[in-house]
């Protein structure tokens, strides 16, 4: 009999510190958020961190399911962005215009099961697909 699953809500929360800072909570976890070059990661920083925890999740499933043995995982993750729409100018757009991720892997698949194995992790990454296809934003204001 197959598992059903149900919708998860995730929910964090922020308070801006300053103009460039906050503080989010998370998961039971605070964060700091800064700026491109501030005193903490920016939003950028962790889109791309989030990007490479989850394809790490994702793949240690994957592979268990295909058994496939990776002995040594690292990532490395890069976004080319452009910060004219941040700042008001005429640009592309406002986010990442591509983003790479590098995975290094030691393991014992072959050069086809590997091909299989990214299908599948590229597939099933919830971050990779938010990245990957539109995900409707609603954006509410309530007064404090």
């Amino acid at each position: 009999m197959a598992m059903e699953y149900k919708d998860m809500e995730v929910r964090v929360s922020g308070v801006r510190l300053s103009p460039t800072k906050t503080r989010v909570s998370c998961g039971g976890f605070d964060l700091l958020i800064d700026k491109l070059g501030g005193d903490a990661p920016s939003p950028l920083d962790l889109a791309l961190a989030s990007l490479v925890g989850c394809i790490n999740i994702t793949a240690t499933l994957v592979a268990k399911e295909m058994a496939i043995e990776v002995s040594e995982a690292s990532f490395e993750a890069m976004g080319i962005f452009n910060p004219a729409v941040l700042y008001g100018k005429e640009g592309p757009r406002a986010g990442y215009k591509e983003v790479k991720v590098i995975m290094r892997l030691k393991t014992d698949a072959d050069e086809e099961k590997l091909r299989e194995f990214i299908r599948r992790v590229e597939e099933r990454c919830p971050v990779s697909d938010n990245l990957s296809n539109t995900t409707p934003l609603r954006l509410v204001v309530e007064r404090a």
